[in-house]
């Protein structure tokens, strides 16, 4: 019975973290803030999908939201990468930051 609604326990508590996270950088050109942002959109879409199956949250209706919101967190990561990588190779930089 506790596996069954720990997902959702243990989604509540790193959708927390992920928000406190992104607030805590205070900056959205940091690495910090844009993964926070991009864990979040995933976070999201899957506490959709488990309420879904759940039968808790049936709004609209097959349950694809879920998948939705999956697909534009990695639309989201996949842009914040090729952005950095641009950015970075038109600098002379390197993507990682140092501090």
């Amino acid at each position: 019975m506790f596996p069954d609604k720990s997902t959702i326990f243990l989604l509540a508590i790193s959708l927390g973290l992920f928000v406190w996270s992104a607030l805590s950088s205070r900056n959205i050109r940091k690495f910090q803030f844009q993964m926070s942002i991009f864990v979040l959109i995933w976070i999201v879409g899957e506490t959709v999908r488990v309420l879904h199956d759940e039968g808790i949250f049936t709004v609209f209706g097959n349950g694809e939201v879920g998948m939705i919101l999956h697909t534009i967190a990695m639309v989201f990561f996949s842009l914040m990468l090729l952005t950095r990588f641009y950015y970075a190779r038109k600098s002379g930089k390197m993507m990682i930051e140092t501090t």
